[in-house]
């Protein structure tokens, strides 16, 4: 659109009278900024950025004074708007009035003002120091990806006032897709702007060089195509570090404000950015009113097609008995005209003929009469059956047919017509060849020319005479049928009126619409405020200038001060140092142990249980797996654990496929990798799974990758975009190795972890590699994050969560929590109570950012109050810093405090914690050596009776005790476990139906839904899609933490019944020592997401009552179709848990029994194993000194670990 060269405060006034007419107030209002920014001359620049990235400390280093709060977690929830002035501050409140505070006032009650959404809209500072130049400000915005979609709003809320902007990212976070995504949407509003890239003192050139850290920024600015006007590099924290460019940032921020003024001061954009707005605006109030007259009449776009075809039926129907004629007369025509009925061949036969009509046509020497008329017959009969044969085949049967297939078409299937048309035929005659002799032409080829012609002539005269009284028939019957079809064509027209009549009205609507979108240039370029609009605007202006001058007063830090949050055990116990018994001890016990009772008859199962404790203890390993949202720093904190830099570290997203840190082996040697690739299927699934919209029809991956090199994926969103390139580009040198295994080495390693060409092929990456780390026996486990720009770092094993040893979640101190965090997290507290030990460390990385404790602590309770949210209680938190952890230990100095309280508790819990189970079982089974021992060398001592009534007593205590193993298994058990699968996935549902709104909210709303007509629906299809997607997976979620609560509880009732049936058979017989439980290893079934079939249609009617924008969002419509969808899917849910709750009983009843039955196997060879032995003992009276000694032996062997017998 085309606006005046220079914009007049006159101009402004009619266009917030015309927009105030139009009733879009918030335009309107817009306008009264603009008005104000017009008469100050002002010009503004914003500074926005991902939330944390450090704006308002760069905006306070800009200023020379502190005026916003600055703190690692989001700060500023409102716009606050800087500049020199008369020296106050206004708050503006959302429903009350504009407060006005003079200096001095309290700046820390203003900051904190500045983190109120809730209560306050705006606030402005205006400073008495010289801190901007006159006529400029500068406007704070809340970070993008803050807490709720309502900063966002308020972000994008202020862009109209905006001359220019500064987009602060954090170096680690400058490839997050929320960024690249706002970026884009300030571009296609012509906003200039530039980047300012902080925190660059984290970078390590060591690991990363800078140059190639600014490629690949700029790589993937081209990409999505942004070009920002500057990128400057900065750092407030590390001033000299090098590449810092802070300096030439507050030049170019000077320049900007005084002597390139100008150049950024822009009302006419702005004025653009309101009219474009308003257009929308008035398109969605009339699409919305054009809707709903569509939904009130129902099927009204299938009525206004029908009607179209009506009409055009009806008009052919009344010109169709002309238009048969016409093509009639045509066919016959054409064919007669194209009918060659004298082939030359034909025409010296004709000759023949003639020449036997002449009068001196004779035959034979001497004329016989007779020879001459039977020659005249024969040339006669010649002639004629060959005209006839030959008019049947080019003309008369190809007229007929052709005859035919156009009554078919105009649908004249009559038996008798078509019959009539079947016996279309003429039969030449003798006398009808002699008629056209001429008698004095005598016989030459001029003469035969001009005959046969004749008679052509003459055939098609009398063919078409026939076809023409045919054809009466023909349209007498045309006219009938027409003349009904008429009728009822004419009869539904009547009755679609109504759609008529809504069609017109539209039409109305439409004409309003578009006048009063030209009206707009025509306000702006010639229209003149009246006296009584100027009027109203001041009202407007007066009502905004009515502010209430207050004193301030002063701030109460306990208002905004965080509530203190619970603090988990770990945090609140002393630092007591309790000694533990270690495994090297445990293990010199056992091998003692087996030592003392290898040649002890009866210990066969004893010697067999010790001996795999033993084993377990000493091949014991445990698999540590690292997640966390991309560019949190995992791959640097893993680093920092083992010591070296192994793991390829870089701001962009590098864990782009899962890899592993092994303990080397006889196998595998230090250095060596084994890439594991993808399978084609898994490879296939996964590209059509994004390419879901599309429909590829690709039955293989070459026919994939085929159709991929020749079609446009641009539509697709842009991480599903990047995933399928990468795909395609790496394809062909991949391709050779899908499905099979690559060996490597450490220094190809980097390749295949941060090479997304080759990463999308691969399943995972073992590096097997000899350190502190993996020498004692742990794997470490590096997974994709979240948050990337590769929609393939997203996906994240649950097998990883149930089967780790311990899981390390590392969030960054200065964006702790993101979103993408929170996704994760939520399954996390799902399933961090199902676990035997709490195995979940959490860790706030890069820590030494903090400027103080103080802020340090801030934080910690930031995170705490936000895992509390999200079901975490009670959360072991660790504030670290991986690059000081990483340059201790390479450079040999001591390690810093908070990443050595870190592992003391983290190996604590490795070598302790998790091992403390396996040796409390292993010293079990040692004292049941000890017991069974002892009760042999009393046995020994008994008399001979006493020996016989022992023995007697022992075969009846065997049966007793081997009763109440057998009524182990009761159905209270069962029943148990099956009630709670029914009770957990009854809360499944109610959970769903609680969460239903948010997850709703998340996919309808006015980022995803622009648009009404025919685009607006299909964006509402679309956003259902992807609620489906989004409620199927959660289902899925909620389906495997339900079975890690059961495994849980199976576990517990094993435990539970060995602690009943050991109190029941000591009542029995309290030599009878059983054998401590095994590890019970169940299996969890393998659930599918629910919906992937579910068609769409069965939300259409639901979806239906989509009339456009406004309505959807401002009249409530939104909530109603938020029921109506539930409603629809909620039985779906049903089934889907339902149907898994059986294959849950089935699996688990199964495994139940399983469990069951090697545990009663257990206990009988455990007491058979103790009563052989002992009816040995007893039998050979030659043991009483060896096995007093053995027992006094294994009486020192559990003393050393305080055990008595």
């Amino acid at each position: 659109m085309q606006l005046l060269k220079e914009i007049q405060q006159e101009n402004l006034v009619s266009l917030y009278t015309l927009l105030n007419e139009h009733g879009d107030r918030k335009q309107a209002q817009n306008l009264v900024d603009l008005y104000e920014k017009l008469e100050k001359k002002e010009l503004v620049i914003s500074f926005a950025g991902h939330f944390s990235a450090g704006k308002s400390s760069i905006i306070n280093e800009l200023l020379g004074k502190s005026l916003l709060p600055q703190s690692p977690i989001p700060t500023s929830a409102n716009v606050v708007k800087i500049f020199s002035g008369d020296g106050y501050a206004r708050v503006h409140f959302h429903h009350e009035k504009t407060v006005e505070y003079s200096e001095p006032y309290d700046i820390d009650l203003i900051k904190a003002y500045c983190q109120d959404k809730d209560t306050i809209k705006k606030i402005e500072i205006s400073s008495s120091n010289s801190i901007l130049p006159s006529g400029t400000a500068i406007m704070d915005t809340p970070g993008i990806d803050a807490a709720d979609d309502a900063d966002r709003l308020i972000t994008e809320g202020s862009i109209h006032q905006i001359d220019a902007m500064f987009y602060v990212m954090d170096y680690n976070h400058v490839q997050s897709e929320v960024n690249l995504e706002f970026l884009q949407e300030i571009q296609k509003k012509n906003i200039p702007f530039s980047l300012i890239i902080n925190q660059i003192d984290k970078h390590n050139e060591a690991e990363l060089a800078f140059s190639t850290y600014q490629d690949k920024i700029k790589q993937t600015f081209n990409q999505w195509e942004i070009y920002p006007e500057n990128v400057f590099f900065t750092s407030l924290v590390d001033r000299p570090v090098e590449h810092n460019q802070l300096l030439s940032l507050k030049k170019y921020f000077s320049t900007m404000m005084t002597t390139k003024k100008a150049d950024y001061y822009s009302i006419e954009r702005s004025v653009l950015q309101i009219i474009e707005e308003h257009k929308h605006f008035v398109n969605d109030y009339y699409n919305d009113k054009i809707e709903m007259l569509k939904a009130e009449s129902d099927g009204f776009e299938m009525n206004v097609k029908r009607m179209e075809e009506l009409r055009n039926q009806l008009d052919y129907a009344k010109d169709e008995v002309s238009q048969f004629e016409k093509d009639f007369q045509q066919t016959v025509n054409t064919t007669l005209q194209n009918a060659y009925i004298m082939p030359a061949a034909l025409r010296d036969k004709a000759q023949s003929y003639l020449e036997s009509q002449q009068a001196n046509f004779k035959i034979g020497l001497f004329a016989s009469k007779k020879k001459t008329e039977d020659e005249r017959s024969k040339r006669l009969n010649n002639f004629l059956s060959s005209l006839q044969e030959n008019m049947d085949k080019s003309m008369q049967w190809r007229l007929r047919d052709k005859l035919i297939e156009q009554m078919k078409k105009y649908h004249i299937t009559d038996p008798d017509l078509v019959q009539n048309m079947q016996d279309l035929s003429i039969t030449y005659t003798e006398d009808d060849l002699k008629s056209l002799i001429n008698p004095g032409a005598g016989v030459n080829g001029g003469s035969v020319l001009n005959y046969t012609q004749d008679i052509s002539n003459d055939i098609k005269a009398r063919l078409k005479r026939e076809v023409m009284t045919k054809k009466a028939a023909i349209i007498s019957r045309l006219n009938e049928q027409n003349t009904e079809q008429i009728k009822k064509y004419q009869s539904e027209l009547t009755e679609m009126q109504k759609a008529e009549n809504v069609n017109e009205k539209i039409m109305q609507l439409v004409d309003q619409r578009d006048g009063k979108v030209n009206m707009l240039q025509e306000v702006l370029a010639n229209r003149h405020p009246i006296n009584d609009e100027w009027k109203k605007f001041k009202e407007e202006l007066n009502i905004r200038n009515n502010i209430s001058k207050e004193t301030a007063p002063q701030a109460d830090n306990t208002d905004i001060d965080r509530a203190n949050v619970e603090q988990s055990p770990v945090q609140a116990r002393d630092k007591d140092q309790t000694t533990y018994t270690t495994i090297d001890d445990v293990l010199h016990g056992i091998n003692r142990t087996l030592e003392v009772v290898e040649a002890v008859p009866g210990f066969d199962q004893l010697i067999i249980d010790l001996r795999h404790k033993q084993e377990k203890l000493v091949k014991r390993s445990f698999t540590i797996t690292l997640f966390g949202a991309f560019s949190a720093g995992k791959s640097s904190f893993a680093n920092a654990l083992i010591g070296e830099s192994i793991l390829p570290v870089s701001p962009n997203p590098t864990t782009a496929a899962i890899n592993r840190i092994a303990p080397v082996s006889s196998e595998h040697k230090h250095g060596s990798v084994i890439v594991t690739m993808k399978d084609e299927k898994t490879i296939l699934q996964d590209c059509l799974v994004l390419l879901k919209g599309l429909s590829p029809r690709s039955n293989s991956l070459e026919d994939l990758y085929k159709w991929l090199k020749g079609t446009d994926i641009s539509s697709l969103a842009r991480t599903q975009a990047h995933y399928l390139r990468a795909i395609t580009d790496g394809y062909e040198s991949m391709k050779v190795n899908i499905g099979g295994y690559i060996e490597s080495n450490v220094d190809d390693f980097a390749a295949y972890v941060t090479d997304e060409t080759k990463a999308c092929f691969v399943e995972s990456i073992d590096l097997y590699y000899d350190c502190s780390l993996t020498k004692q026996g742990i794997t470490l486990v590096d997974t994709p994050g979240a948050d990337s720009v590769n929609a393939r770092h997203t996906n994240v094993a649950f097998d990883y969560i149930k089967h780790a040893d311990a899981i390390l979640y590392v969030t960054y101190y200065n964006h702790a929590l993101s979103r993408a965090d929170k996704d994760f997290l939520m399954q996390l507290g799902r399933v961090k109570e199902s676990f035997e030990l709490d195995k979940m460390f959490f860790m706030i990385n890069a820590a030494d950012l903090a400027k103080d404790d103080e802020e340090l602590s801030l934080v910690e309770n930031y995170v705490n109050e936000q895992l509390l949210q999200l079901g975490i209680r009670f959360p072991k938190l660790y504030p670290i810093s991986s690059r000081a952890s990483l340059k201790n230990k390479l450079e040999k100095e001591p390690l810093n405090d908070q990443m050595y309280h870190f592992e003391e508790q983290f190996y604590n819990f490795i070598h302790h914690d998790l091992t403390k189970l396996s040796i409390e079982s292993a010293l079990w089974d040692m004292n049941r050596a000890h017991h069974a021992i002892s009760s042999y060398a009393a046995s020994l001592k008994l008399s001979e009776q006493e020996k016989v009534k022992q023995r007697n007593n022992l075969q009846h205590n065997k049966e007793e005790a081997f009763q109440v193993i057998r009524e182990l298994d009761k159905d209270s058990y069962t029943n148990a476990i099956s009630q709670k699968i029914d009770k957990q996935l009854v809360y499944v549902l109610d959970r769903l139906s609680i969460r239903f709104h948010d997850m709703f909210k998340e996919m309808f709303n006015p980022t995803t839904i622009q648009d009404s007509g025919k685009e607006g629906k299909l964006q509402i299809e679309n956003s259902m899609q992807e609620l489906l997607d989004y409620v199927g997976y959660e289902l899925l979620q909620e389906l495997r933490a339900v079975s890690l609560r059961i495994e849980a509880q199976i576990r517990e009732l094993v435990d539970e019944i060995g602690k009943v049936v050991k109190g029941k058979i000591i009542n029995i017989d309290d030599r009878f020592a059983l054998p401590s439980r095994n590890e019970i290893d169940l299996a969890t079934p393998n659930f599918n997401q629910a919906f992937r079939d579910l068609d769409l249609v069965v939300f259409s009617k639901a979806l239906s009552s989509y009339k456009g924008t406004k309505s959807f969002f401002e009249k409530n419509e939104k909530e109603r179709m938020k029921e109506a969808i539930f409603a629809v899917l909620k039985p779906f849910a049903k089934e889907y848990l339902d149907a898994n709750k059986q294959m849950m009983d089935i699996s688990y009843m199964e495994q139940w029994n399983d469990t069951m039955k090697q545990v009663k196997l257990d206990y009988e060879q455990s007491i058979d194993s103790y009563i052989d032995g002992l009816l040995r003992v007893l039998s050979d009276r030659d043991n009483q000194a060896a096995l007093a000694n053995k027992e006094n032996e294994l009486a020192s062997i559990m003393k050393n670990y305080g055990i008595g017998q």
